[in-house]
């Protein structure tokens, strides 16, 4: 995960400062365009404050949105490696995962000395991240696996990918409240595992109510664990084929 972290930085002008600058852009880019032309409202939330509200959300959907991009070319990138080393190949997938979660972790902590500034951490509700954290790696790993394998098959799963992200985003309520959305169309948005994850940043960076989100929450948890397994054993199924493939 070390080599990966810093292999990417190699010969950039800004280096490490990257992991601040991408996050604080899309931050800048989102709340101008959905708080000050869209006016969107933060109706329902702990916080009055819409770039709050964004980041708090957008927080982990920038780790996911990067370890299933960069996890699902994992083995055809590394395919020199695969094809000379005998090793675990899924260890490719979860060091993007894990590098992926690093970057979000470097934003973190400076969102978190931000929001403390502002008075707007809600410190007894942390503890809320020791439950979001292993599901978000979870579903990261697992379907990061599962792309990955498929990948080595189909080299246009990581164009469709970019597409199916996409649409993840904005069907996953980080730009806007889950109040916002129509009633009936809020049970399918519930579906959505993100959506409960997204709901676990919130609720313990900013204090959200502790019934809020249930539902949300534990289709969450069932993804995780059932993408996981899922990755895990489509990955074994198909890792004696790659060397063949690629």
């Amino acid at each position: 995960m070390r080599r990966d972290f810093q292999g990417r930085y190699v010969g950039s002008a800004l280096g490490f400062a990257w992991s601040f600058v991408q996050p604080l852009w899309q931050l800048v880019l989102f709340s101008f365009v959905f708080s000050l032309v869209l006016r969107v409202p933060t109706t329902g939330q702990s916080t009055n404050r819409f770039w709050v509200f964004l980041f708090s959300g957008l927080l982990p959907w920038l780790a996911i949105q990067e370890g299933l991009m960069r996890g699902s070319t994992a083995v055809t990138d590394n395919a020199g490696m695969v094809k000379k080393l005998r090793f675990p190949s899924e260890v490719l997938v979860l060091t993007v995962a894990l590098s992926a979660l690093l970057h979000q972790a470097i934003a973190g902590i400076v969102f978190v000395g931000v929001l403390a500034g502002f008075g707007e951490l809600s410190w007894r509700s942390l503890p809320w991240l020791l439950l979001a954290l292993p599901l978000q790696l979870a579903l990261t790993v697992g379907l990061g696996l599962l792309f990955a394998a498929v990948q080595v098959f189909v080299r246009d799963l990581s164009q469709l990918l970019g597409l199916v992200l996409s649409a993840w985003f904005y069907l996953t309520p980080i730009v806007y409240p889950p109040a916002m959305i129509p009633a009936p169309y809020r049970s399918w948005i519930e579906l959505n595992p993100l959506s409960g994850l997204v709901e676990l940043y919130r609720r313990a960076l900013l204090g959200a109510k502790p019934e809020e989100g249930g539902a949300a929450i534990a289709i969450l948890a069932v993804a995780a664990i059932g993408s996981l397994a899922l990755g895990w054993w489509v990955f074994h199924r198909l890792r004696g084929s790659f060397v063949d493939e690629i």
